[in-house]
């Protein structure tokens, strides 16, 4: 089978052709069709988190899968060869034809859901869910969502707007109208709009990290939460500020992979594609994709 991996932290990605694994007891292999962008996937190539995630080289990228089960391992008994599924394999892999994920971490994908669609929302479907978990956020109160454009944004601020929260977001002026569709309330544009002009809220998403991780906790109101997602909670600053800073460490499991389902089969949520191109590019593969359509970028793995 083909997959792309590195050779080294900070090496090219490469093709290469490698043998289909087998699934251990617990795990199924999957036929992967689809899957997609995620920044932990360069990060981890670049070493940036190597005192969290030591790699084994070559190592082959990739958590989303999307597709159909080629074969279960012993002991699996909610899926069967032939099943269309989706999900997330923490230990990657999934930038290749075939995938082993731990059935734990997969679900059937309904057939109103397309194969692209379940590539872009195994991950951060769940990230979404358990930042607002996180974020205490309650019916009738202001969340801000910093870089809502993306991914995770795009369905964190459905989420919200379903639980009938005020959502502002931070995005380039023309990402505005397809996040007040989905349910945004007010768009700031940070390169022309200050953080500080926005108003404080009950709790805040910072999907962005960097340093405006300080700057976001400073607009939420005393007794607030700030929840991140690519950096650690700075405890320091938040007992200064007397807020609660949470760090998301997403869990993907069956069970919860089931319930987005549902809410996407129902009409609730609508997942966000920018843009579906070939996993077959590695020079290009995670340079920046520039789009004007919000939400995940999905690879073909069959193209």
């Amino acid at each position: 089978m083909k997959a792309l991996r590195i050779s080294d932290y900070g090496a090219p990605l490469h093709i290469d052709e490698v043998p289909v694994p087998s699934p251990a007891p617990g795990q199924v292999l999957v036929e992967n069709h689809f899957t997609s962008m995620n920044g932990v996937d360069p990060g981890r190539g670049m070493g940036y988190l190597r005192h969290v995630f030591q790699l084994q080289f070559p190592w082959t990228p990739g958590g989303d899968v999307s597709g159909r089960v080629a074969a279960v391992g012993e002991g699996v008994t909610d899926f069967k060869v032939g099943d269309e599924v989706f999900g997330y394999t923490r230990d990657a892999g999934a930038y290749a034809e075939f995938v082993v994920i731990n059935a734990a971490n997969l679900a059937q994908r309904p057939a109103s859901i397309s194969a692209e669609a379940g590539a872009a929302i195994a991950l951060v479907s769940q990230t979404a869910t358990q930042m607002l978990e996180l974020s205490k956020i309650k019916t009738g109160q202001r969340l801000l969502i910093m870089g809502a454009s993306g991914g995770v944004g795009s369905l964190a601020v459905q989420l919200a707007r379903n639980a009938g929260v005020h959502v502002i977001a931070t995005a380039r002026r023309s990402k505005a109208d397809a996040l007040e569709q989905l349910g945004a309330e007010q768009v700031v544009d940070l390169s022309k709009q200050r953080l500080e002009d926005v108003p404080q809220v009950d709790a805040v998403l910072n999907l962005i990290g960097q340093d405006t991780v300080v700057p976001s906790y400073e607009r939420v109101k005393k007794g607030g939460v700030a929840v991140t997602a690519n950096r650690p909670a700075i405890a320091e600053e938040a007992a200064r500020l007397g807020i609660e800073a949470r760090f998301v460490e997403t869990n993907v499991t069956t069970e919860g992979l089931n319930a987005f389902a549902a809410l996407v089969t129902t009409g609730k949520i609508e997942p966000q594609i920018a843009a579906v191109t070939t996993l077959w590019s590695p020079g290009t593969l995670w340079a920046e994709h520039e789009t004007e359509k919000i939400g995940k970028i999905v690879f073909s793995v069959r193209a």
